[in-house]
């Protein structure tokens, strides 16, 4: 059986929604948040981060990388240890939120609302 990869479709990221540094406090990258699984694809909960900034080109989307939002959280890939640390910090603050706009309980303004950005001291 192959093994599945977490890499994102173009139709994937229709039904994506970026979110910058100054939304989520995640210096550095980009956090790309999805509504469910769709296109047929198998990925599972997840985000994906591009780093470098408030990069949203297709060519910088072909580098980021998944990071799954399930009980403890998962990178498939590379990513800075200052930024894992912070995407991690992300999505356990705003977990629930995550959950309900993935499993279709909360519409993208509803879910950008009540996101809970994270402050660096």
């Amino acid at each position: 059986m192959p093994t599945k990869t977490l890499e994102s479709t173009s139709a994937d990221l229709f039904l994506a929604s970026p979110l910058w540094s100054s939304t989520t406090g995640v210096e550095d990258a980009v956090i790309w948040i999805f509504a469910g699984e769709f296109a047929g694809s198998e990925l599972g909960l997840r985000l994906l981060i591009v780093v470098g900034g408030d990069r949203t080109s297709a060519e910088w989307l072909r580098d980021a990388v998944s990071v799954r939002f399930t009980a403890s959280p998962e990178v498939v890939g590379n990513l800075p240890d200052t930024i894992r640390r912070q995407v991690f910090e992300f999505v356990e603050k705003n977990r629930d939120i995550l959950l309900r706009h993935w499993n279709g309980g909360l519409g993208s303004r509803e879910t950008l609302d009540r996101l809970n950005r994270i402050y660096r001291v």
